[in-house]
C-alpha cells in the first residue's frame, strides 16, 4: 500500500475518490445512485488503488472543494437551468415528464390553465374573494373569458 502525502500529485479521479470514501457510506451511495455502471467501475477501480491518504490531503481536497462552490458566485434558478442540469443527469424522457409537471402542459402559466376554467366555475369561486382580487384574476385572463365570467 503506498501512503499519498502530496496533494499536488492527486488526479481528478482520485480527488473523486478520496470525497467519496471521506463523505462515508450513506452520502456515497446516494452519489453512487446517480452514476452509470462504468462511472462506478471507473471510480471503484481508483478507490480501490488509492491506498493510504494523510489527513492533510482530505483537508486540503475539501477546503478546494469549498473555493470551488463559492467562488462560482450567485446562483440562478430557472426552468432553463433545472431541465439542463436534469438532462445530465436523467434520461430525456424522464427530465420531459418532470419538467411538465412542474410547468404544467406545455409549459402554461397557472393563468393559461385559469383561461380554461368554466366561466360558472371561476365566477362561483371569485365570488366570496375581495375586488382587487378579481380585479387581479380577471386582468390576467382573455377579456372575452373574463367578461363571460363578469357575466
Amino acid at each position: 500500500m503506498r501512503v499519498r502525502e502530496d496533494y499536488r500529485t492527486l488526479t481528478g479521479s482520485e480527488k473523486a475518490a478520496v470525497l467519496m470514501l471521506a463523505i462515508g457510506e450513506e452520502y456515497a451511495a446516494k452519489l453512487f445512485a446517480l452514476m452509470d455502471d462504468e462511472e462506478i467501475k471507473e471510480l471503484s477501480q481508483t478507490m480501490s488503488n488509492l491506498g493510504t491518504v494523510h489527513s492533510s490531503i482530505i483537508e486540503r481536497l475539501f477546503i478546494e472543494f469549498a473555493d470551488q462552490i463559492s467562488s462560482t458566485g450567485s446562483l440562478v434558478g430557472s426552468f432553463d437551468s433545472t431541465e439542463r442540469l436534469l438532462e445530465k443527469v436523467l434520461g430525456k424522457d424522464r427530465v420531459d415528464s418532470i419538467m411538465e409537471e412542474i410547468r404544467g402542459p406545455a409549459g402554461r402559466t397557472m393563468w393559461d390553465k385559469l383561461a380554461n376554467v368554466n366561466e360558472g366555475v371561476l365566477a362561483n369561486f371569485l365570488k366570496n374573494e375581495y375586488p382587487q382580487t378579481v380585479a387581479v384574476v380577471l386582468g390576467k385572463i382573455k377579456a372575452d373569458h373574463a367578461a363571460r365570467v363578469l357575466g
